[in-house]
C-alpha cells in the first residue's frame, strides 16, 4: 500500500469515529484534521469538503458490509441456516453501529448524502437479499410459490420505510429490535411447512 493509500485510509478511519460518535453536522474539518494531527490542507487534498469525505466514509462502510455478506452467501461449508443467521447478525450489526446521530442528520440536513445512504441500501439489501432466498428455495427452507422479486421488495421496502431514524424514533425501537421484528413477520409467512415442496441443497 502507498503511502497516500494509507494517509487517505487514516482520515476514513477518524472521519468515521466522528461521524458515527457525533452526527453529521456537528463534526468539522478543523476536527477531523485535529484528530489526525494533519494539517487541514492535507485533509482537503485527499477530500474536497466534509460532504466529499462523508460520501467515501458511506461508501467503505456499506462496501464492507456488502463484502461480509457476499462472503455468507459464497461458503459452501455453511449450511442454509447457517448463512440466514449470519446474514441477519452483519445486517442487524451495521444498523447497530449506524444508530446514532449521523444518519438522522443525513435525512435531515444532507437529502444528497441521505439518498446515497438509501442507494446503498437497496443495492446490497436487493442484491443479497435475492441471493439468500434464491438459496433458501433451493435448500426447500422457503416456500417455492413465493416469487423472489417480491420478496426482494418487501425487504427493500422495510429497510426503505421502517428502519429508518424517524420511523424508528416514532416506534421507540432500536434498529436491532425493528429488524428482528421485520425478520420474523417476513420469515413466518414465507418459510416452508411439512409438506411444501423440497428443493436440492445448497
Amino acid at each position: 500500500m502507498t503511502v497516500e493509500a494509507e494517509v487517505k485510509l487514516r482520515i476514513l478511519a477518524a472521519a468515521r469515529r466522528l461521524f458515527f460518535a457525533y452526527g453529521f453536522g456537528r463534526v468539522t474539518m478543523d476536527e477531523i484534521a485535529s484528530e489526525l494531527a494533519m494539517s487541514k490542507k492535507t485533509l482537503y487534498r485527499h477530500f474536497a469538503s466534509k460532504e466529499v469525505l462523508c460520501e467515501a466514509v458511506i461508501d467503505a462502510s456499506f462496501s464492507a458490509i456488502d463484502g461480509d455478506l457476499a462472503g455468507v452467501l459464497g461458503d459452501g461449508a455453511l449450511s442454509f441456516e447457517d448463512k440466514l443467521e449470519r446474514f441477519m447478525r452483519i445486517v442487524a450489526a451495521g444498523y447497530e453501529e449506524a444508530r446514532g446521530p449521523l444518519l438522522s442528520d443525513l435525512q435531515r440536513d444532507a437529502p444528497s448524502l441521505w439518498a446515497r445512504v438509501e442507494q446503498w441500501r437497496q443495492k446490497v439489501v436487493h442484491t443479497r437479499t435475492r441471493a439468500l432466498f434464491a438459496a433458501g428455495k433451493r435448500a426447500g427452507v422457503f416456500r417455492p410459490d413465493i416469487p423472489e422479486d417480491l420478496v426482494v421488495r418487501v425487504v427493500i421496502g422495510n429497510a426503505q420505510n421502517v428502519l429508518r431514524p424517524d420511523v424508528l424514533s416514532a416506534l421507540g425501537m432500536s434498529f436491532p429490535e425493528a429488524f428482528a421484528h421485520c425478520k420474523a413477520v417476513l420469515l413466518d409467512g414465507i418459510r416452508a411447512r411439512d409438506g411444501d415442496a423440497r428443493g436440492v441443497k445448497v
